[in-house]
């Protein structure tokens, strides 16, 4: 194990851009027997909430989460605020009550492919606090042998992959701000909550082919390839609030 870690401390310390750390993260993380991750920016070091994104979670999840409002309701983000250590996803759900929402998304995670997971909380610097999360579509009883095998090098991976992100934010080499158009504020807006090209040129008064339009050069301004990660992107950037 040290050698596998020094490696890929080294990875990370080489990494020029957040897309570098993406790509770190995706092999080692597979590698461990993890199929999906989320590195998650909840809170910059300043205090400041300037979320950041990178990971490989369904597009169907993300899409479903966006239109539930789900961000106010996943039990996931207040623990990882409250704690500092590691958590499995099945022992917080059973820390919540009956029925409630809270169980529910954990419920629908499972039903987009999500059924199991952990989430390691990073504090710091100064306010700051991310997590990094992973999944696994595998029974519980071997998703529970990997939780045990693996947890301290998802400790390790997810501090030093957060010094990464932090160093390049330092560097001024994080990605800049996009400026998105009204209009393109808007189709994402209604893509958000659930509408179709043909539904949002009827909203807005203008031709379908105008609204596509505008979904892909929101999409290119924030460097993704498809609807449905502009929308989380752009969410996740404070540039568009459903």
């Amino acid at each position: 194990m040290p050698e596998v870690i020094e490696s890929l401390i080294d990875e990370l310390s080489a990494a020029s851009t957040s897309e570098d750390v993406y790509h770190v993260l995706d092999r080692r993380l597979g590698e461990l027997g993890f199929e999906r991750f989320a590195y998650h920016v909840l809170i910059s070091s300043e205090g400041a909430r300037k979320p950041m994104y990178l990971g490989t979670y369904p597009d169907t999840w993300a899409r479903h989460y966006i239109a539930n409002d789900y961000v106010n309701v996943d039990p996931v983000m207040p623990q990882a605020t409250r704690g500092i250590l590691p958590f499995n996803w099945a022992d917080l759900y059973k820390s919540l009550a009956p029925k409630s929402r809270q169980r529910k998304v954990i419920d629908e995670a499972g039903d987009f492919g999500l059924p199991n997971g952990i989430t390691v909380p990073v504090h710091g610097p100064g306010k700051g606090v991310a997590t990094l999360n992973v999944a696994a579509q595998i029974p519980g009883r071997e998703f529970n042998e990997l939780w045990r095998r693996h947890r301290h090098e998802l400790h390790l991976i997810a501090m030093y992959s957060h010094e990464a992100i932090a160093r390049l934010a330092s560097q001024g080499k994080s990605e800049a701000q996009p400026h998105l158009a009204p209009r393109e504020r808007e189709c994402l807006l209604w893509t958000a909550r659930g509408k179709t090209a043909w539904e949002i040129s009827t909203i807005l008064n203008i031709s379908q082919e105008t609204v596509v339009h505008y979904l892909k050069s929101a999409s290119s301004k924030l460097g993704v390839h498809n609807k449905t990660h502009a929308v989380v992107k752009a969410i996740l950037m404070g540039l568009v609030v459903p």
